[in-house]
């Protein structure tokens, strides 16, 4: 499901529930959050208290699916605001009769440092999912949904996009990269398509969408993260070259590759992937091409095996790849 996420939509940080660990809740509860938290903390199975909370949930839903609850929209489905503590999924298409549900016995969360979209529990294909962001604005990446204009998409861009990604620490970034390659072992991608999916919460990055299979589409690799923080506007548009975002750009280009050395993420191999690489130097003003640039980081990797150090000489090497005539290697 790709989501178009708003840049005023209120989350708090979402926490998955197993069978040996606990949920963390906190924030203004409806009594239906309250209800559900408390099965969900007990952890033991109760046909009464399930039936309870399906007709809850009934009664609940026609008025959480209102406009004003409407925190995210796409192609095919929204998300919508229950409360401080829980919002749902649902599908464009979902059936509005419910009759079943279900907790998350196997979730995934726990692997990851910014994936927040395992859900809760399920009422049919409706998914309660804990609210992810723990502050009132938080940013989505590339450009928010209704911008129409190239001028307007490219001011939001450059003075609230970039602004907020920028200024984010190079752990927010390394976080990324490692859940990149988490979900890489497992067979699984982000939905690196649409950047509206990951979001600045604070001094973190959040994934807030669905896994997904990976395809020639969704790049688990240092491409993707390029894909989602500097060559796609939305899901639908390429980033535009801006002579004003050229410092920003770097800046955020020099975060993704430390924080793709630092968890030594694969480059990507496919032409789509080397394609996006080269656009993000083209948008970052760097005259290198990236198949030099990928020998020299491959070059790094076999020379400084202690990560400090390499991370050293990395962070000292993109300083000079703004002189393009410029060749570390030849010193």
């Amino acid at each position: 499901m790709h989501i178009n996420f708003q840049t005023n939509f209120n989350y708090n940080k979402q926490q998955s529930i197993s069978k040996n660990k606990r949920v963390s809740f906190s924030g203004v509860q409806s009594e239906f959050s309250k209800e559900l938290k408390d099965y969900a903390l007990n952890n033991i199975k109760d046909a009464t208290k399930e039936t309870n909370l399906i007709e809850m949930f009934k009664n609940l839903l026609s008025k959480v699916l209102n406009p004003e609850n409407l925190k995210g929209s796409g192609e095919f489905g929204a998300v919508y605001k229950i409360d401080d503590e829980f919002v749902l999924k649902k599908a464009h298409n979902a059936q509005m009769e419910v009759r079943s549900f279900s907790l998350n016995d196997n979730p995934i969360l726990d692997k990851f440092k910014t994936f927040y979209g395992d859900y809760v529990a399920k009422f049919d294909d409706i998914k309660i999912l804990k609210n992810a962001t723990i502050t009132s604005e938080p940013v989505c990446a590339g450009v928010k949904e209704g911008l129409e204009n190239n001028w307007q998409k490219m001011s939001y861009y450059r003075d609230v996009y970039l602004k907020k990604f920028a200024q984010l620490p190079q752990e927010a970034f390394d976080d990324v990269a490692a859940d990149f390659k988490t979900a890489s072992s497992m067979r699984k991608s982000f939905d690196t398509i649409n950047p509206n999916n990951f979001i600045a919460d604070g001094d973190k990055i959040k994934i807030v969408d669905d896994m997904v299979d990976p395809n020639d589409k969704f790049f688990n690799s240092l491409a993707g993260m390029v894909k989602v923080f500097l060559t796609s506007f939305d899901r639908n548009t390429k980033a535009e070259y801006d002579v004003m975002a050229v410092g920003s750009r770097r800046n955020l280009l020099r975060k993704i590759i430390l924080a793709g050395e630092k968890n030594e993420l694969n480059f990507g191999f496919t032409m789509p992937e080397k394609q996006e690489l080269n656009d993000a130097l083209a948008l970052c003003d760097i005259q290198v091409p990236w198949r030099d640039i990928q020998a020299d980081l491959c070059n790094f990797r076999r020379r400084y095996p202690n990560m400090d150090e390499r991370l050293k000489k990395v962070n000292e090497y993109i300083d000079e790849l703004e002189d393009t005539t410029y060749n570390y290697f030849m010193d």
